[in-house]
């Protein structure tokens, strides 16, 4: 039994349905994509099922195979916590887009730690490099929060998926038309 690969894959927590993206996946492995979700639900069956899990997954020559499940990425965990659906790239020049306390980066950094390959790592550490990573994403690190993004907390978390997808669509459309304009 020797090991074929490590594949990365990105599923909703509880969620998993043998579909596409899986099949994809799963299906040139020889992989039984009901028995993947089976057991991809029973060990996330205590997260919410909007959560996006990275799956790691690794096969072996005689189909069988192995799956760690990690986190969600920093980016998400900090663009929940700023209520933004969109992150720019900011700058330490640019108008910031929303706010992260210490105390949620804290709580971040502590679900990041859990992580396989993050055991070992300091908590100050990661939190370190989640301050960098939100002043990048273009949010501001405070140690409380400042009166202009003080009712961030009124935006529920769960219409910033369909705020995402709607903005995403505006911005590819605006960049047709201007590639359409350009074209002429």
């Amino acid at each position: 039994m020797s090991k074929i690969g490590a594949w990365k894959m990105w599923v909703n927590a509880a969620n998993a349905k043998p579909s596409p993206a899986i099949g994809k996946k799963l299906g040139p492995l020889g992989i039984n994509m009901m028995v993947f979700c089976k057991e991809f639900n029973a060990r996330t069956s205590k997260v919410r099922s909007d959560v996006v899990m990275t799956v790691t997954l690794y096969a072996y020559t005689d189909r069988t195979y192995k799956f760690a499940i990690s986190a969600p990425t920093s980016m998400s965990f900090l663009r929940k916590a700023a209520r933004v659906a969109v992150c720019q790239p900011g700058g330490e020049f640019k108008p910031k887009i929303g706010c992260v306390t210490y105390k949620e980066l804290f709580h971040i950094a502590k679900a990041k730690s859990m992580d396989w390959q993050n055991v070992g790592i300091p908590t100050y550490c990661y939190m370190k490099s989640l301050m960098g990573t939100a002043r990048s994403m273009g949010l501001a690190v405070e140690r409380e929060l400042p009166p202009e993004f003080a009712r961030r907390d009124e935006t529920p978390v769960e219409s910033l998926d369909e705020t995402r997808e709607t903005t995403m669509a505006q911005v590819k459309a605006k960049r047709r038309a201007e590639m359409s304009g350009a074209l002429r």
